[in-house]
């Protein structure tokens, strides 16, 4: 299904996020200019939660999750358990300085997995609901929102 407009900003941002969640993942092939060693992947997800996740969760949860949450019931559970995610991946980016070298390689495999299910719930299921459920109106709404908080 074509994404609304009001979502095509998110949906970019979710790139960036699947490129990170793969590069974090076992098995990764070398990608130009990323980093290439646990070290360096653990240092550049930390980064990448700070300049890029941390905005992105605060963009989907003061726009996307209020509207989706006020609309029904279904759509508040999958905003709850998405906003648990959105937890969850802050807490375990936050806690990988501190994880053992030797561990290093499996913890950030977690950290992506979870990052690359997290994204792919949001756009094939998630905004999918959305944009069946959710009036015109409504989703305008959502895209002035988003512009806005996007500046």
């Amino acid at each position: 299904m074509k994404r609304h407009e009001s979502l095509v900003p998110i949906s970019r941002q979710h790139h960036g996020g699947l490129l990170t969640a793969r590069l974090l993942q076992h098995g990764a092939p070398p990608y130009k200019g990323m980093p290439s060693t646990p070290a360096t992947k653990r240092d550049y997800v930390v980064a990448y939660l700070q300049e890029h996740l941390l905005p992105h969760f605060r963009l989907e949860e003061e726009t996307v999750f209020i509207l989706a949450s006020d609309h029904s019931e279904e759509l508040r559970q999958q905003v709850q358990a998405l906003q648990a995610e959105h937890q969850q991946l802050q807490q375990l980016i936050l806690a990988l300085p501190d994880v053992a070298e030797q561990n290093l390689p499996d913890a950030l495999d977690g950290v992506g997995k979870l990052l690359e299910q997290h994204i792919r719930q949001e756009e094939r299921v998630f905004f999918e609901q959305m944009q069946q459920q959710l009036s015109d109106e409504k989703l305008t709404l959502l895209q002035q929102q988003v512009l806005e908080h996007l500046g």
